[in-house]
């Protein structure tokens, strides 16, 4: 397996409920080829450095996720002929990128699991 890293932006005039829609497609491609999503981060809606298909604005994503060459296909396959998606681009990403970042989610997951320290006592009033 090897990991990669995409970015695909989304048309600027659907609405939020959407996106959700249009990553879980995604994400389920990987999962259904035996693939891991590690990462997957929404930008928002941004400025385009140039038009795309008449729109000067999109949604933002980047995708970090780990699959055999195959998968690619599939996912092409899912972003090509969907009217949502306005461009998209897959390159490979080295593994200490990758590892870095499960490091960074694991240490996020703890600091959530971890229960806050009790609030120290007030000092008396005199």
């Amino acid at each position: 397996m090897r990991y990669y890293e995409m970015i695909f932006i989304l048309h600027p005039n659907i609405p939020e409920e959407e996106l959700s829609v249009v990553t879980e497609k995604v994400t389920a491609v990987i999962d259904r080829n035996k693939g891991e999503v590690i990462k997957l981060d929404n930008w928002g809606k941004k400025r385009c450095a140039h038009t795309i298909k008449k729109c000067t604005k999109g949604y933002f994503f980047l995708l970090y996720f780990m699959a055999t060459p195959t998968i690619l296909q599939e996912l092409d396959k899912t972003l090509r002929y969907n009217e949502k998606v306005l461009r998209y681009q897959t390159v490979i990403v080295e593994k200490d990128k990758i590892e870095a970042l499960k490091k960074e989610k694991e240490n996020q997951e703890q600091e959530v699991a971890e229960p806050l320290p009790a609030a120290e006592a007030a000092p008396a009033e005199e």
